[in-house]
């Protein structure tokens, strides 16, 4: 079963406290000072891209086949208050080659790698704001799998939510689909040839609405979480499967809490059928329990 890890290991977490990665807040960088921020920042960076490796070896060693690498390695650079560049950092070229030398360990040892930007990203938002951050996010997204040495492809995708309802009230689904387009093609090339759909847990976009709409178009990603708690007329997984192609799917799989079915439990109480059935997919693992909840299951195949 290929089963992939998201963005931390708890595992290691608990074997060393520094094995988890470093944030900075906009109020922090203020606080010490341009020069001295972008110092810490540097330094924090190149901390989370090190770590990405040694992630990348944890998971090679427990027969972890996939890892979705953390949206955060590079905090605040994408802030357009703070007018940071890559050039600002000190350690650019330490990131740099901790992000390669990442990305040779992933393929040496057969760890897939994917992305999946933070729900603010919003391309086919009505505020023109939003749209350009979004597009700055992804295109910065982008450029961390492109150090990593990964495919512009869909063997290292990039998944998004549309993040933004369908409001036939307001307007015709084709501009909708439109407004996505041009802010789409708007976006580098390492977006555009990464750039994945997956169904989400309310409003208009579930498995049905997505597939009509976007097949032609992106690969997409099925969620069973979010197909059971928005469910379409029927289950749409294997017309999800058929738009990678030649491309090995990512799916996601989670299983919600009784009383909180939006929520993701800590482990898994089974295996779904959908998961079992499909063991030629990745299954990026999305319970909170993490690298742990995972081996709980490989170890009880």
């Amino acid at each position: 079963m290929k089963l992939g890890l998201v963005c931390i290991s708890e595992m290691l977490k608990k074997k060393d406290k520094s094995l988890a990665f470093k944030t900075m807040t906009r109020k922090r960088f203020l606080e010490l000072g341009r020069d001295a921020a972008l110092v810490e920042l540097s330094s924090r960076i190149l901390h989370n891209c090190k770590l990405t490796k040694q992630i990348i070896l944890h998971c090679a060693a427990n027969k972890i086949s996939h890892y979705r690498i953390s949206s955060c390695l590079a905090p605040l650079i994408t802030d357009a208050t703070l007018h940071i560049s890559y050039d600002d950092l000190p350690d650019m070229q330490a990131i740099a080659s901790a992000l390669q030398d990442a990305g040779t360990t992933a393929q040496t040892c057969g760890v897939s790698i994917s992305s999946h930007p933070d729900q603010f990203n919003v391309l086919a938002s009505y505020n023109p704001d939003v749209v350009d951050r979004s597009i700055k996010e992804l295109n910065h997204q982008a450029y961390m799998l492109d150090l990593m040495g990964l495919p512009q492809d869909y063997s290292a995708p990039m998944c998004l939510h549309l993040n933004l309802s369908f409001d036939s009230d307001k307007e015709d689904i084709y501009q909708y689909i439109n407004r996505f387009g041009s802010s789409f093609n708007n976006c580098d090339e390492g977006v555009r040839r990464r750039l994945v759909l997956e169904n989400e847990d309310k409003g208009f976009w579930n498995c049905s609405n997505l597939y009509k709409y976007f097949r032609p178009f992106l690969p997409l990603v099925f969620d069973n979480l979010h197909d059971a708690v928005n469910p379409s007329d029927f289950c749409h997984f294997k017309l999800f499967k058929n738009t990678w192609r030649n491309y090995t799917p990512i799916m996601h799989w989670s299983e919600g809490l009784p009383d909180k079915p939006r929520s993701h439990a800590e482990f898994a109480t089974h295996v779904p059928s959908v998961v079992a059935a499909n063991k030629d997919c990745v299954w990026e693992f999305e319970l909170k329990g993490k690298d742990e909840a995972i081996l709980r299951v490989l170890n009880n195949q």
